[in-house]
């Protein structure tokens, strides 16, 4: 396994920061991130993650992966491309999950405090497919609450209904809770934050 090159620390952050800001200001919305090449990346791991990591996390923000099957080869991979402590789910600000199935360990995920609530994670989630048209085998999204006019939908092809259910369980108390971040390996991207209402069909 060798260090992925191609992203560029100044240029593909900016771009990458600003797709991920509109996508969580403007729920349910679907944003596309710089395609760069990444021809080590694990299987089950979308390569457009690893922008996303490399964009929001330095040696200050730590990361964490979900119990996928393919989990030690993910951390090894991450590992070698952030600048950035691995640490435990309940630790970790930023937790990578494969959608396909749902992982126990996105109920670990740290919500914050009422007096602290951005001590809180975010969820990458990766899934086959993200569209504002419907998907075969997919599932639609109705999304609404701040940010969004009246409604927005979007459909989702390999997601977990309970990431949603527990997504729910785990925002009851806002202001602490978690903020959710869906991505293909296209680099689509959906931002689905904890004051959003989400409704699954």
């Amino acid at each position: 396994m060798t260090r992925e090159s191609g992203f560029d620390e100044v240029f593909d952050s900016q771009a990458t920061f600003r797709v991920l800001l509109g996508s969580l200001s403007r729920p349910g919305s679907l944003g596309s991130l710089p395609q760069r090449p990444y021809p080590s990346a694990p299987h089950g791991l979308c390569p457009p993650a690893l922008s996303i990591l490399r964009t929001m996390c330095d040696h200050r923000v730590c990361f964490s992966v979900g119990s996928s099957a393919d989990r030690q080869e993910w951390i090894s991979y991450l590992a070698m491309n952030l600048s950035t402590p691995f640490r435990p789910v309940e630790e970790a600000d930023y937790v990578l999950f494969n959608g396909e199935s749902f992982e126990q360990d996105f109920t670990r995920l740290k919500r914050g405090t009422l007096e602290y609530p951005e001590r809180s994670a975010t969820a990458l989630v990766c899934v086959r497919g993200l569209s504002d048209a419907e998907l075969a085998g997919g599932r639609e999204l109705r999304v609404s609450g701040p940010g969004v006019k009246g409604t927005n939908v979007l459909a989702v092809q390999g997601l977990d209904a309970r990431y949603l259910e527990e997504r729910f369980a785990a925002n009851r108390f806002y202001p602490m809770g978690i903020d959710l971040l869906l991505v293909d390996s296209q680099g689509t991207v959906a931002g689905l934050p904890r004051t959003s209402v989400v409704e699954a069909s």
